[in-house]
């Protein structure tokens, strides 16, 4: 499930540390792949998170939270 996979990867590149050396990379690579592919669908704002390179809020955001709005207002 994309879903899972794109959580997976966000949870690697907002905590690193926690993980093998090597894997963030190939995270941030899928991660791109997912949000890029026209097949998956997105919510509007999960993308932007996504596209802004902003991880974090998209975390928070899959697991039901509301961000904090950053410089972008979004």
């Amino acid at each position: 499930n994309n879903m899972e996979e794109m959580i997976k990867c966000l949870e690697i590149i907002v905590r690193p540390q926690d993980v093998p050396k090597g894997n963030l990379v190939q995270a941030l690579q899928r991660l791109d792949e997912i949000s890029r592919d026209p097949t998956v669908e997105l919510h509007p704002r999960l993308k932007h998170f996504l596209m802004n390179r902003s991880y974090e809020k998209a975390l928070f955001w899959l697991d039901d939270g509301e961000p904090e709005k950053g410089i972008c207002g979004g």
